[in-house]
């Protein structure tokens, strides 16, 4: 199993802990309690990975990203904190910084893997669709775009990125549903690379990633790079015309008087609602 519970960390994240798991093999595990909500602290510590790996003198090939919170692998977007600013280091405003980082997790040299226990939903869902493969648990990952139950559309990718995974049809049943998607169904979709047992999910990841881990990293590259030219991806404009359409519907009245009645709905917290999200907008 996965040492989810070490703090030590490469970089200055506890958000974002980041360690040597072999040689060329970064290990990233996503602590931001109690959901795992992607906010500017976790963003911050991406772009402090992204900066490590960046390092020539880090021989980085492959990075797999985990959660420490097996209910949560991101639960979505703090939308009312995108474009906050931390005095933290790496900090960046999400919707001006997310569109770039997107694209170095599919365009970048070193291979991006996500290992999804829990729930990614919304942007925590983009997140792992950028990565170059996905590998979840068979019994509680959930993989869902959340934004239509708010009255809003995705804005972090998944309007661009699930059609080039599971197709056209499939994608609008992904986000015009906004609900859960198990990863048995997501690997039958093509949403996933592979759904493995729990049990099997750890060793089945770091084998492949110490694999890779051992080739050359020109030749890594080079595959990756001629892989993505036959398969186009998501440009910056593309993903911040979405972020600025969710923005948008989220300022309207439709928005502002469904989010009051789904708060309504929870006993006047969203939070509480947390795992089940999607059933309390599915009636």
């Amino acid at each position: 199993m996965t040492p989810a519970g070490d703090s030590a960390s490469l970089t200055d994240s506890t958000a974002v802990r980041v360690s040597l798991a072999a040689p060329g093999f970064l290990r990233a595990v996503i602590d931001n309690p109690p959901i795992n909500l992607f906010d500017p602290a976790v963003f911050a510590g991406l772009n402090l990975l992204r900066r490590y790996a960046d390092e020539p003198a880090n021989a980085v090939k492959v990075v797999v990203f985990e959660s420490a919170n097996p209910e949560f692998y991101f639960a979505h977007l703090d939308l009312a904190k995108a474009t906050d600013v931390p005095d933290v280091p790496g900090a960046q405003s999400i919707v001006q910084g997310w569109p770039n980082f997107s694209r170095w997790l599919t365009n970048s040299p070193v291979v991006t893997i996500a290992k999804i226990r829990g729930r990614a939903r919304g942007i925590g869902n983009e997140f792992v669709c950028a990565c170059d493969m996905r590998f979840a648990a068979a019994e509680n990952a959930r993989l869902c775009q959340i934004e239509i139950g708010f009255g809003l559309v995705p804005g972090g990718g998944g309007l661009e990125w699930l059609p080039r995974h599971i197709g056209r049809g499939r994608a609008l049943e992904a986000v015009l549903s906004a609900d859960d998607f198990d990863a048995d169904i997501a690997e039958r979709y093509g949403w996933v690379n592979r759904s493995l047992p729990d049990a099997e999910l750890d060793d089945h990841v770091d084998r492949l990633a110490r694999r890779i881990a051992t080739f050359d990293a020109t030749a890594l590259a080079t595959a990756k790079e001629l892989i993505g030219a036959g398969q186009p991806t998501p440009t910056e404009n593309e993903l911040a015309e979405s972020f600025g359409a969710i923005r948008a519907l989220r300022r309207g009245e439709p928005a502002q008087r469904l989010a009051g009645s789904l708060r309504e709905r929870a006993g006047g917290s969203l939070a509480a609602a947390e795992l089940d999200l999607p059933q309390l907008y599915g009636h």
